[in-house]
């Protein structure tokens, strides 16, 4: 999909920044990667900088990645806002990841990877892992289930396309608990639990 084109181009053409607070588990995010020794962060999908920023005010190196150009511009300038200093790359998580092998110590993804058909979705597994350094930290989570009051087509088994709506035509693979432990089970799977909205989140390890 040509970036211009892409629902959240849109989205943050229309209105600017976007999901100004970290996700609900942030701060868990942080202790962990902390004692894990992480200290650079892909910030995968980053958007307008929702946790990029966030990352940086704790002390991270943070790398943001994002398809929509808009949103790294409007992720750069908040970043210079705030006075730190982080690197941003235009990428789409449904084709290999321009990082190298094991050089990326943790990842934080939300709702991002499970915006395509599933081959898309396990490419963008396989690099997260490949781009992580043996023992690396992803925490990433995937929708566990359709948006209320959104019109959806299977296009198929378990992926929708909703028909309406500001995704309109962007796919949504629609992930279950037992589904995400079998995708991943190339990683450690250090913990896995359903958020109040739907979303499903893992915590994982890259195995040495």
């Amino acid at each position: 999909m040509n970036p211009a084109a892409h629902p959240w181009e849109t989205i943050y053409r229309k209105n600017g920044r976007v999901f100004p607070e970290p996700f609900g588990r942030f701060d868990e995010v942080v202790d962990v990667f902390r004692a894990h020794g992480c200290s650079l962060v892909l910030d995968l999908g980053c958007g307008s900088g929702r946790h990029v920023v966030h990352l940086a005010r704790q002390g991270f190196r943070s790398v943001g990645l994002d398809i929509s150009p808009t949103g790294l511009h409007l992720a750069q300038a908040w970043m210079r806002e705030e006075g730190h200093d982080a690197s941003f790359t235009l990428g789409d998580t449904r084709q290999p990841l321009p990082f190298r092998d094991g050089s990326i110590e943790g990842v934080l993804s939300t709702q991002v990877i499970h915006h395509a058909r599933i081959t898309s979705v396990r490419l963008a597994i396989r690099e997260i892992r490949r781009v992580l350094v043996p023992g690396g930290l992803a925490f990433v989570t995937v929708s566990g289930r359709k948006d209320a009051g959104l019109e959806f087509e299977e296009i198929e088994p378990g992926t929708f396309v909703p028909i309406a709506g500001p995704e309109a035509g962007l796919p949504h693979h629609i992930f279950t608990v037992e589904e995400l432990r079998a995708e991943f089970e190339d990683y450690q799977i250090l913990d896995v639990s359903v958020r109040a909205e739907g979303a499903v989140l893992a915590v994982l390890a890259r195995k040495p």
